[in-house]
């Protein structure tokens, strides 16, 4: 039984990590849907080209805007992404786990300024993040904007709420900034929270606008939407199916195994069966030569006591009873 249930745990955990592949996310793209001045898009392999309306962001790509007059407006879904001038961007992650049903998107600024505006409150399980390399701001829905300049950052909310953590001080708390604070996070130091300017907030409002959609890039947005959709639902089949076939599969070994130590149980049983009963009948055979012994025994010693037993001589001792009579 112990075999059994050992087997059929092994099965099940290989039939889980069949099941846990890679097919699992699907990449989310981005769009561009705006831009100004020079900004370059780099792939993955390194390769360099001037960005233009309508390109698609991919997960791997560096985005840089060149020259302080260039911006860049990026549509991903629910986000809405400005990359500004003189900014180096890498985006991280962006793909959606359609197991989980869950998406991860992060950016991280090298240098420079991106601005983040969720236009839809994150489901539970959805995941945001703007890294530098002093920092990592995480949001449930709002605007914010990240600077990264000389080894320091800074991070502003404009509405909503961001947790901000300093990256040199990960074993103390985030920082939990309200619409309209700030705070800069410098290596080694505590964040301190603060109210951003009345200036500053005009320019920001100004600098962060972001055009509507344009009705060709919604179409093709749709379009990506509806191929994502459909990818998904293709994946989600194929899983079904090599998740079904799987468990066919360990449910014929289970069986079989089952089969073969119903087999060997029997087996051991029988054999048990005739032991026991050789076992019995040597047993007896033994109890009865045991019995013949004794009693043979018991025989040549009643012969030996009778053969050592005294002969009394009854003459020899007969009194004359007559000599004893009076005259």
């Amino acid at each position: 039984m112990k075999r059994i249930i050992s087997i059929a745990i092994a099965l099940f955990l290989i039939s889980g990590l069949s099941c846990k592949k890679e097919e699992n996310t699907v990449p989310i793209k981005g769009i561009i849907n705006f831009m100004s001045g020079n900004v370059k898009l780099i792939d993955t392999n390194g390769n360099a080209k001037n960005a233009k309306i309508g390109d698609e962001i991919t997960q791997g790509m560096k985005i840089e805007a060149v020259g302080s007059g260039s911006f860049v407006d990026i549509f991903i879904g629910n986000y809405i992404i400005k990359v500004l001038g003189n900014s180096t961007v890498d985006v991280q992650k962006l793909f959606e786990n359609f197991e989980k049903g869950n998406k991860e998107v992060r950016f991280s600024v090298q240098k420079g300024r991106l601005f983040s505006k969720i236009t839809k409150k994150l489901s539970k399980d959805d995941s945001f993040e703007v890294t530098t390399p002093t920092a990592t701001a995480a949001v449930r829905g709002t605007e914010f904007l990240v600077t990264e300049e000389e080894g320091k950052s800074n991070v502003a909310c404009l509405a909503g709420l961001v947790e901000v953590l300093n990256n040199s001080l990960k074993e103390v708390d985030t920082v939990e900034l309200q619409p309209k604070e700030e705070t800069d996070v410098i290596p080694g130091e505590n964040m301190v929270k603060k109210q951003i300017s009345a200036d500053k907030l005009r320019q920001l409002n100004i600098l962060l606008q972001i055009r509507n959609m344009r009705e060709d890039i919604r179409k093709k947005f749709e379009q990506q939407r509806e191929e994502i959709r459909k990818h998904v639902q293709d994946q989600r089949a194929k899983n079904k199916e090599i998740l079904d076939a799987q468990r066919e599969k360990d449910k014929a070994l289970v069986e079989d195994q089952k089969k073969r130590d119903r087999e060997n149980i029997e087996a051991i049983k029988g054999t048990t069966d005739d032991a026991a009963k050789e076992a019995f009948d040597s047993a007896k055979q033994q109890m009865e030569t045991v019995k013949v012994d004794k009693d043979a025994a018991v025989k040549e010693a009643e012969d030996k006591m009778e053969s050592v037993k005294p002969v009394i001589d009854k003459d020899k001792f007969k009194v004359d009873k007559d000599q004893f009579k009076t005259q």
